[in-house]
């Protein structure tokens, strides 16, 4: 227990050190916004936990708005395969949770369909669905986000964002070059008892989660793949695979390079004019990253 308190200590200070080397400090707003979680974790674990991911939701922050193109492979027990391809659009304000589009290109069947997400500190997102066949946009009951979105091994809450505040933490193990850490989600109707989670130390990215249900049962694992580095700060995966291991099928994610900073328009986010939006070009105004 000795020798596990003082990794635990270590990695804090080896965290602080990394701060200070960037410049980054804590202005009163976010102080403020994890004064209640720091409060809530006790342990010398669970503050470990806790200030890795309070470091990766700093060194986050001020890319503006974004977007990027994905291209899914739904790939089921037998190797089948089908398509989807979508657009995402994402912007952040101060002090605000941030807001997300998802629009579907194809296949036919679900072109057109635009999905919104409002990020939420303690709850459940709150989402909107437009489905064009329908004409019309509906919400997304939050009691249903553990179910598949759109025929993926994602699901509603998989998809939604990850507030810092949606999760209690603990620091579990180092593990190579990263740290293991579990999460337990503290929102009401997620379908999960709890995820652990493989944060790269030299980053502070996610690079892999384990989804356990209800049950505590292993459901899901989720890899990030083929990392790149936007405006010389943000990090972000170009491959994600979500494989389930109760019914043998996966979804693969490859991502084209991110474009951020991309001054959208944020009267597109809002549930009111999502059957406006034109369908964008997914190819189109992708700058080349610089990857590592």
């Amino acid at each position: 227990m000795k020798g596990k308190f003082f990794s635990v200590c270590l990695a804090v200070s080896l965290m602080g050190t990394a701060l200070g080397a960037t410049g980054t400090e804590e202005p009163e707003w976010v102080k403020a916004y994890v004064a209640p979680l720091e409060a809530a974790h006790g342990s010398p674990e669970e503050k470990q936990g806790l200030k890795i991911y309070e470091t990766q939701y700093l060194m986050d922050k001020g890319w503006g708005s974004l977007e990027v193109g994905l291209e899914m492979r739904l790939i089921d027990a037998a190797g089948r395969e089908s398509q989807r391809r979508v657009v995402e659009r994402k912007t952040e304000e101060p002090e605000q949770p941030n807001k997300t589009l998802g629009i579907f290109l194809e296949p036919a069947d679900v072109r057109g369909t635009v999905m919104l997400t409002f990020e939420k500190s303690t709850e459940s997102d709150d989402q909107w669905l437009f489905l064009p066949a329908f004409k019309r946009t509906k919400k997304i009951n939050a009691v249903n986000k553990s179910g598949s979105f759109l025929g993926t091994e994602f699901s509603w809450e998989d998809i939604s964002t990850s507030e810092l505040t949606k999760y209690h933490y603990r620091f579990l193990r180092e593990e190579g070059t990263t740290w293991v850490v579990e999460r337990v989600p503290v929102y009401q109707f997620s379908g999960y008892s709890r995820e652990v989670t493989w944060v790269n130390k030299s980053n502070y990215q996610t690079v892999k989660i384990e989804y356990y249900d209800r049950k505590g049962d292993l459901l899901k694992t989720l890899n990030l793949d083929d990392w790149a580095q936007y405006l010389g700060r943000y990090w972000r995966p170009l491959r994600m695979e979500m494989s389930n291991h109760v019914n043998g099928k996966k979804t693969i994610i490859q991502l084209s390079p991110y474009r951020m900073n991309a001054g959208l328009d944020k009267k597109m986010f809002s549930s009111l004019v999502l059957e406006d939006i034109p369908l964008p070009n997914a190819t189109e105004g992708t700058p080349v990253a610089a990857t590592k």
